[in-house]
């Protein structure tokens, strides 16, 4: 019993969890992730520059992402205050170009939206964009 908790702590160790300083994570690509800090309503995606410092980038409520190697996808349903409420009415579409720059400015201007469906899907055929590959059904 001694040597199975020994082990279990050695593997923690091993193979951290990539989101320890994070653990509102729920979906990482890189430095990208969507973070819900005190509800899942507040859904975002920010860049995190690590040392448990981000850069917000879209704000919530972020319900679906994709990413590839150039792009991240962000569906999004605004916010109507900070408590984590949304108007599930309005879907907005965001493109995000990757970057690794820690600059708040260079971040942002690399941010397309929001956009509606029709603007989103006429970028989709200039742009190689990932497909919505995380849906949280609970915010849709």
């Amino acid at each position: 019993m001694c040597a199975r908790i020994l082990l279990a702590i050695l593997i923690a160790f091993i193979f951290p969890r990539c989101d320890r300083l994070w653990p509102d994570a729920y979906w990482r690509s890189d430095r990208y992730v969507g973070l819900a800090i005190d509800a899942l309503g507040q859904m975002q995606l920010a860049f995190d520059k690590g040392h448990a410092s981000t850069i917000g980038l879209v704000g919530p409520t972020v319900f679906a992402l994709g990413a590839n190697e150039h792009y991240i996808v962000v569906k999004q349903h605004p916010a109507t205050d900070g408590f984590g409420h949304y108007n599930r009415s309005v879907t907005n579409y965001f493109i995000v170009e990757r970057t690794e720059s820690f600059d708040l400015q260079e971040q942002l201007k690399r941010v397309s939206g929001p956009l509606s469906v029709q603007e989103f899907q006429q970028r989709s055929e200039t742009l190689t964009l990932p497909a919505f590959q995380k849906t949280f059904r609970d915010l849709q």
